[in-house]
């Protein structure tokens, strides 16, 4: 099943840049995925042209060789710009292997060890604690069961100018906080009880049943984040995610051995090699590497067993379009760790979403069907690889 062809076209989708890939082959087969790389779609795009040269004329059925070449012959080894390219190659060579032998992709991990993957949604907190419970509460309402938020202050008060125009939203919008404070810098003492009466309004809205999350991007340092995790944990909260920038071990373990809420981290780590390091350093309680950025489903599924060997639950990253939704699918369906799944949820990202693909992958009553058709079990729509604008996504941390 030799390779033929790498296409790959770049669709605006809601907040971000979707880049999706098609690997073809001889026999008139081919295989699909998504990869989402905010604010470096183009970068990503322009690799997967240098990187098609190499598949050409390559069996497709070699993934794991195929993972291993790409990843050792491109020299320049880690991180989640080279491994992103790499996921984007690795879930279309596994789609294509599920359509080849007509089963499921999680089928060929050794089949599933569930039929339903729990997920949680976003819910962006608002610039008040009032206007976080109320949305909390339309979340479940709309059958959510667990459900994150940006950092409350840091982020959310309002959408910048150039997502007033997006439907879906999304909670990593600027905050009553300095978008440019540096972890380092002064930050009031009185930051932590203000943003704990977000946690506590949230939380007597949608009662003891419903998980709650923070994802803080990495915004403080030790000390803060410490105050922080002390402040969060009257309110049984699922988890804190990224609560010191995603470098250095040692700093988020520090955090880890002393709070009382689990830890999450690893969106920003690619590769089993890129994990290690935190493992090793018991720098967290939820591991949460994103299919679409850490060299594909090869790579998550190795870095699933490292951290079941630690104890360490997967907990996927997943703010991203219909095709890595359904290959986090088949990866949390196929591994014993697992926990739970990142979605948007918005009932504006599934309109998105189906744009798309024939048949998204939706939640309903805070779970996701896995799929039983061959490959990821999504097909993309022939209006999808039509040329659409480019829209550039501008961020910060």
């Amino acid at each position: 099943m030799k390779i033929t062809d790498l296409k790959t076209t770049v669709v605006p989708l809601g907040f971000r840049n979707a880049i999706l890939t098609r690997i073809e082959t001889e026999g008139g087969l081919s295989g699909v995925s998504e990869v989402v790389l905010k604010r470096a779609s183009g970068t990503v795009a322009a690799h997967l042209a240098d990187l098609r040269p190499v598949l050409l004329g390559e069996d497709a059925r070699r993934i794991e060789h195929l993972a291993e070449t790409l990843y050792r012959d491109s020299f320049w080894v880690g991180g989640p710009l080279h491994a992103t390219a790499l996921s984007a190659i690795d879930v279309a060579l596994w789609d294509l292997k599920g359509k080849a032998l007509g089963v499921p992709v999680c089928e060929l991990f050794g089949g599933p060890t569930r039929d339903t993957v729990a997920v949680y949604v976003h819910c962006a907190a608002g610039p008040t604690p009032e206007t976080f419970a109320g949305r909390a509460r339309e979340c479940v309402a709309r059958g959510a069961r667990a459900l994150k938020a940006t950092l409350p202050l840091f982020y959310g008060a309002e959408p910048p100018d150039w997502q007033t125009d997006n439907p879906a939203g999304y909670s990593g919008s600027p905050g009553a906080i300095p978008r440019a404070l540096k972890e380092t810098e002064y930050l009031p003492t009185s930051t932590f009880d203000r943003i704990a009466a977000f946690f506590q309004a949230a939380r007597e809205a949608v009662g003891p049943e419903i998980e709650i999350g923070v994802d803080c991007h990495g915004r403080l340092n030790v000390a803060n984040a410490r105050r922080l995790c002390d402040a969060l944990a009257p309110f049984n909260l699922m988890f804190i995610e990224e609560p010191v920038p995603p470098e250095n071990p040692e700093l988020l373990a520090e955090v880890t051995r002393t709070s009382r809420v689990p830890i999450a981290a690893g969106e920003r780590w690619a590769t089993v090699h890129g994990v290690l390091p935190f493992l090793k350093a018991g720098a967290v309680h939820l591991l949460q590497p994103d299919v679409a950025n850490c060299g594909g489903l090869t790579q998550a599924r190795k870095i699933a067993a490292l951290a079941e060997a630690y104890g360490v639950g997967i907990a996927p990253h997943n703010p991203n379009g219909p095709l890595a939704t359904a290959a986090s699918v088949h990866l949390a369906a196929s591994i014993p760790n697992f926990t739970m799944l990142e979605t948007i949820g918005s009932a504006e990202d599934e309109a998105l979403a189906a744009t798309i693909v024939e048949t998204p992958l939706l939640a309903r009553d805070g779970s996701i069907i896995c799929p039983s058709t061959p490959g990821l079990g999504v097909n993309v729509l022939d209006s999808a690889w039509q040329e659409r604008p480019y829209r550039e996504f501008r961020g910060w941390r």
